[in-house]
């Protein structure tokens, strides 16, 4: 009998928050509105859509696997060289890579309990052991992560949306022995509104640095899979040697590379977010919900023991959320900021249900 290796047994499948074609047939619906998956509720960065579009006449050839033109973007945005970059087929695929390049059997990964499921997966993927701690007032750890090959932390957390400041990052990056490799995952970090920390500083005084970001978030692009990676060229090569040669297609290099230059795009999207997630919190409160403070483009609402049914309620008419049961938080939901008509369907529903 063909088995597959042991360490799958260890994995739990991943969730994914429901599609809205699944709900759309579960009900019979004829429009639903998807505030699940922390997608951009403004949809792709126009730049990004025609620079896609004028990738047709080179699909029948191979991309170049450095992804050349959005890495030089990337590099100027930064302030880094090239050599400390690389692009992943999401960041998922980044993390993947981390974990394979830098964990042998056994090894032990820490993070949290209540976080993004890929950092376990890729662990235990690797053969070697994760442990979650427990958040502190729904806060990641860092005051009890202790020594670990590699240790996860995801800034602001999915899902809760909380955060640390730059400057509480760096305190902890201090602290860190060199043999240790720390994977910052800052998937979400322009929503804090708080300004972008000197990554190509960070990475010359921590050389075991690894900071994750995508373009699946707030550019919009969350369909065509592209993520990259900022370290020490040292931890970029390593991973380099293990990337598939065309992790990334074509036309994804270069709507991302695009999407650099659609500042007009960002900013409505930041803007629309920030006051949005206040309206959306202070309605939320109003109607006797706790809502934890959210630095990222979703708030994370507690509903109790019934929100199973509070999920499917909403469901049936027409908006998609995420319960947190998969996340260990089964009193719980997940819901993105949508734009304010999306908002207003959304609180028009939950208020069906109090009634």
């Amino acid at each position: 009998m063909l088995t597959p290796r042991k360490e799958l047994n260890c994995v739990p499948d991943y969730v994914p928050g429901k599609s809205i074609d699944e709900i759309k047939e579960k009900y019979n619906l004829g429009r639903v509105i998807k505030l699940a998956s922390n997608e951009n509720p403004l949809g792709p960065s126009p730049m990004a859509m025609a620079a896609y579009k004028k990738c047709t006449q080179k699909l029948h050839l191979y991309p170049r696997g450095s992804a050349p033109e959005l890495a030089k973007k990337l590099a100027a945005k930064w302030k880094v060289k090239e050599e400390n970059l690389i692009i992943g087929n999401g960041s998922d695929e980044i993390l993947d890579l981390a974990a394979r390049a830098y964990l042998n059997k056994g090894d032990l990964a820490l993070g949290a309990d209540s976080t993004f499921s890929v950092y376990s997966s890729v662990t235990r993927f690797a053969g070697a052991k994760y442990k979650a701690l427990p958040l502190k007032n729904f806060c990641y750890p860092l005051e009890v992560l202790k020594s670990a090959k590699i240790i996860f932390i995801c800034n602001p957390n999915n899902p809760t949306g909380t955060y640390y400041s730059s400057k509480k990052i760096f305190d902890f990056l201090k602290k860190v022995p060199e043999n240790i490799l720390v994977v910052l995952d800052m998937a979400y970090w322009e929503f804090t509104g708080k300004g972008e920390p000197p990554l190509n500083k960070w990475i010359k005084l921590f050389p075991n640095l690894l900071c994750t970001r995508t373009f699946s978030k707030l550019y919009g692009l969350a369909s065509l899979r592209v993520g990259y990676a900022i370290a020490s060229g040292q931890i970029i090569s390593a991973l380099k040697k293990i990337k598939p040669p065309f992790n990334t297609n074509y036309p994804a290099q270069m709507a991302a590379a695009a999407a650099l230059d659609d500042t007009a795009f960002v900013e409505e999207t930041l803007q629309m977010n920030a006051a949005e997630r206040d309206d959306l919190t202070f309605a939320l409160e109003v109607l006797g919900f706790e809502v934890l403070p959210s630095g990222a483009n979703f708030v994370c609402v507690k509903i109790g023991k019934f929100a199973k049914e509070f999920v499917e309620h909403l469901e049936s008419k027409g908006v998609v959320v995420r319960h947190l049961k998969s996340f260990g938080m089964p009193e719980w939901v997940r819901i993105t900021v949508g734009t304010p008509k999306e908002n207003a369907v959304l609180l028009k529903a939950i208020l069906a249900k109090n009634k």
